[in-house]
């Protein structure tokens, strides 16, 4: 594997394990995310949908006349009730194609009509993603600002939810104060040692700085809380084979394998294995 792809593979890994702990209905997107966010959109029989919905990538045909008539249809809408149906048809839609910006702006259309401490949580949660996947910085930093309107709504609530606050920790980190987020990841775990998102996040923010002896104390805290998390035994092995220890790094990258799981991490296993035995 090269340089060039292990990055795009670990920036792919990072966003998807970063949501793990997210609502089902968000984590079952994810399979999806990752292959329109790696494909070269040139398919086919697609077309560009038209400026208004502000897409950078192509859709089928079929899909695109589907999200074009109902934006239409959310558009002309008679009342507020109407233009919520079709708001809720469009969250769906642009869910089915993993566009998540867009998924995000109309889920939250939909939901504040019903303001909860859950109906918060989704939309963070959707825009959360969102940002873990978006490339331009200025969605980006747009994204992460909507995600933390939202969960600091929640924690206003519900200051207990030590999982929300993590992942507002890690939108602060991505911004101009990252210092703020590695803070409150701190604080999430003096309040809760066992915290897994937390100490995932620090854990993948230590190997973003070469931290790697930090990185290490970190997932195998994971491992020892979750004996099958797949994550854990990788990066485990990637610290290992960074810091030359490429003998002691066969047995995480094996773990990940005997695990009997699928995707990105088995293939990038694979290949730092071929590499140490070869």
């Amino acid at each position: 594997m090269t340089k060039s792809g292990f990055l795009l593979l670990l920036f792919v890994a990072i966003s998807t394990i970063l949501l793990y702990m997210l609502p089902r209905y968000v984590v079952n997107n994810t399979k999806q995310v990752v292959s329109n966010s790696t494909s070269n959109n040139a398919t086919t029989g697609s077309r560009q949908p038209t400026a208004q919905h502000n897409h950078s990538f192509q859709l089928p045909d079929s899909m695109a006349a589907i999200i074009e008539g109902l934006y239409e249809s959310f558009k002309n809408a008679e009342n507020q009730e109407k233009r919520i149906i079709f708001a809720d048809s469009l969250a769906k839609a642009y869910k089915t194609v993993g566009k998540l910006d867009s998924l995000a702006k109309y889920t939250e259309i939909k939901a504040v009509e019903n303001p909860s401490l859950e109906n918060f949580t989704i939309i963070g949660d959707v825009y959360y993603q969102a940002f873990n996947f978006a490339v331009d910085q200025t969605k980006r930093r747009f994204l992460a600002e909507k995600a933390q309107e939202y969960y600091n709504r929640v924690l206003e609530e519900d200051s207990t939810l030590l999982d929300i606050k993590s992942k507002l920790a890690m939108t602060y980190v991505a911004g101009s104060n990252p210092m703020q987020g590695i803070i409150m990841l701190r604080e999430v775990l003096e309040e809760d040692p066992n915290n897994e998102l937390a100490i995932y996040n620090l854990g993948m923010l230590a190997i973003n700085s070469g931290q790697w002896d930090k990185a290490i104390d970190r997932f195998e805290k994971l491992k020892h809380l979750d004996p099958q998390n797949p994550e854990a035994y990788f990066y485990l092995g990637y610290c290992l084979f960074e810091l030359g220890k490429e003998e002691n790094s066969k047995s995480y990258f094996q773990k990940v394998l005997d695990l009997g799981i699928s995707g990105d991490l088995v293939d990038a296993s694979e290949e730092y294995l071929k590499k140490i035995n070869k």
